[in-house]
């Protein structure tokens, strides 16, 4: 009987899950906004302190334009009058954040090859920025390279290259021009003087960075100097070459337009810079330094990008390399 009601009884059946749908790819909308407010979240710091900024600016201006303002228009002024009228002083001591984009961004509305415009200016003393760059990272390089080969070389020379960044660019800028002329040469020279420095203080470091297994191991190939150089030593300094050119970059900008502010440039920020310090344009003096944080602001992100170009990051797992 026992038998018989096993045969018959039934083994009892789970539920039926409900069907679960797979979730629907995103869309490209979809992924745009999220990539978006990523972005967001993560430059939030740098937009507070942007904003802190121009709020103190404005504080600072109107502080100084105000009296200004009233002592322009009379003791019968209205407060609003007072006002308006130091949020559009002509040639203010401190010129507020609008008057000076808006001269920046009239200048670029103008013709490429316009004197009064900023491309022309922005152009050459670009120009000679890069000039400066290429020819300070080329002697950089080579003096960390003669440095890392002969220690001997470094501790002989290396007190004189540290010597040289001690004397200042404004006193050697006239002994150069008296050499070279008032020249494309000069200016790339003196950018040169301000480049070389940091490309070469930290492409040394990055020599020297080179685990002393892998030397070994190359030696066990039997490979030479310049194999191991080239293989080695020179691919683990890049990142570290990177870093000075950064520093190098923006140094580079700094030393074109000391080489054009006294010595009678026709072109350049620094002649736009000294031709607006002449006639007290101080809306367009600050003009012109915003087109040079500009342009410092792009060589930057140009190294920046080029090193995300050039550069092989390490892989990133368990137990490796953050």
């Amino acid at each position: 009987m026992r038998a018989d009601i096993d045969k018959t009884a039934t083994v009892p059946t789970a539920p039926a899950l409900p069907r679960v749908r797979a979730a629907a790819p995103p869309t490209r909308a979809r992924a745009l906004t999220v990539a978006a407010l990523r972005s967001l979240r993560r430059s939030w710091p740098v937009l507070i302190v942007g904003v802190a900024l121009i709020a103190l600016w404005y504080a600072v201006g109107l502080y100084d334009d105000i009296p200004a303002a009233s002592q322009l228009l009379g003791p019968g002024a209205s407060s609003g009058q007072v006002w308006n009228a130091a949020l559009d002083l002509h040639n203010p001591w401190v010129p507020l954040p609008h008057q000076v984009l808006a001269d920046f961004f009239g200048a670029l509305a103008q013709p490429l090859d316009a004197p009064s415009g900023l491309w022309l200016h922005m152009g050459t003393t670009g120009m000679e920025a890069l000039l400066g760059l290429i020819a300070g990272t080329v002697l950089g390089v080579l003096i960390a390279t003669v440095f890392v080969l002969s220690r001997l070389v470094e501790r002989t020379f290396l007190p004189y290259v540290v010597a040289s960044q001690t004397v200042p660019v404004i006193a050697l800028a006239p002994i150069i021009i008296s050499v070279f002329g008032i020249s494309l040469t000069s200016k790339v020279i003196i950018s040169t003087y301000l480049t070389f420095f940091a490309v070469a203080v930290s492409t040394t470091k990055g020599f020297k960075s080179t685990a002393p297994l892998a030397h070994e191991l190359m030696r066990s190939y039997a490979a030479n100097p310049w194999q191991i150089y080239w293989k080695l030593r020179f691919p683990t300094a890049l990142p570290y070459l990177f870093t000075g050119l950064k520093v190098a970059a923006t140094a580079s900008l700094v030393g074109a337009i000391i080489a054009e502010l006294p010595f009678g440039s026709a072109t350049g920020l620094g002649a736009r810079l000294l031709q607006a310090t002449t006639y007290d344009a101080t809306v367009a003096i600050w003009s012109t330094i915003l087109a040079a944080a500009v342009l410092g602001m792009v060589a930057y992100g140009a190294i920046a990008l080029l090193e995300r170009l050039v550069v092989r990051r390490p892989a990133t797992g368990v137990g490796g390399p953050e």
